[in-house]
């Protein structure tokens, strides 16, 4: 009797396996024949098309990629490389760098999420991506190791500026890129030999400005950044720069609001430099010196306002 209910009691375990076996077998079949057709595809149409998705990815953003060389290789992983990419910028701005490998992860597309890690080079600086998405929905970790944001034309980009600086640290993001609320993460970021050349900058002349180090600390939650330590140069740097409070993410960005108060130090040299601040900024001064403002409104139309006590 003990026999009988053991027999009975393996059969069903035996019958569920034999479905996955067979799934597992037409998936395995289904890569092969995959693999034979790209084997059998010139090189040239393959890396064609691959560089027409990139592009399509970044159309909306005006931004157009060239490069010097492509070479594709699917044994013993798939691997796609770009010689000298280099990303034009709507602002005519031009980004090079020395190389980039992308590794396409072939096991997520079984579960129709695709991913990919990636790792470019300019110099000394690299940058590591890791990414999955589905959909407009995406969760990627981004390493930055030394990376210099004046080559990376973020400082021309976004400000106009002309200058240097290395960020190193992590960033983890988490959510749909259609709607910015949805999104979760953090950043966590070292700033280093932050220097500005002497330029001109919303009719002031600026000096150089020298700044050693900083911290950017950063909480993504439901949409919400939530600065938890935003602190850029430190005692004798030319510029000081302090950060608190939190900016809330909207579908649309412009339309994001704040809730932030900056507090700026500067040096004898700035303020000898660019005396009619005082005249400008004297209603946001502290008591230690400094000049403090609450910023408030939106991306799209910031207000501020002196804040000088807290």
């Amino acid at each position: 009797m003990s026999e009988q209910i053991s027999v009975s009691a393996t059969q069903p375990a035996s019958s569920s396996r034999s479905p996955l076996k067979i799934v597992g077998m037409v998936v395995l079949f289904l890569t092969c024949v995959a693999l034979l057709t790209l084997l059998k595809l010139p090189e040239a149409r393959i890396t064609g098309f691959i560089q027409g998705m990139v592009q399509s990815g970044l159309d909306p953003y005006g931004i157009y990629l060239t490069d010097r060389g492509r070479e594709l290789s699917l044994i013993p992983a798939p691997l796609y490389r770009l010689e000298h990419p280099v990303l034009e910028l709507p602002d005519q701005t031009r980004v090079e760098f020395d190389e980039l490998r992308v590794h396409p992860k072939l096991a997520g597309l079984l579960t129709g999420k695709a991913g990919f890690s990636a790792e470019l080079k300019q110099g000394a600086s690299e940058i590591l991506v890791n990414a999955a998405g589905k959909g407009d929905r995406v969760d990627a970790d981004i390493h930055l190791e030394n990376a210099d944001l004046g080559k990376l034309g973020i400082f021309a980009f976004a400000a106009g500026l002309r200058g240097t600086g290395y960020l190193t640290g992590d960033i983890k993001i988490e959510g749909s890129m259609i709607d910015l609320s949805s999104l979760n993460g953090s950043l966590e970021l070292k700033l280093r030999k932050l220097r500005l050349e002497e330029q001109n900058f919303m009719g002031f002349q600026l000096p150089m400005i020298q700044i050693s180090e900083g911290d950017l600390n950063v909480e993504i939650k439901s949409g919400k950044l939530i600065l938890k330590n935003v602190q850029i140069g430190k005692g004798m740097d030319d510029l000081r720069i302090q950060v608190t409070g939190d900016l809330a993410l909207n579908r649309y960005l412009n339309a994001s609001t704040m809730n932030l108060r900056a507090v700026l130090g500067l040096s004898d040299k700035l303020r000898q430099s660019l005396s009619i601040l005082e005249s400008l900024m004297g209603s946001a001064k502290t008591p230690d010196g400094r000049y403090a403002y609450k910023l408030t409104g939106t991306l799209g139309a910031p207000m501020s306002m002196p804040d000088p006590q807290k």
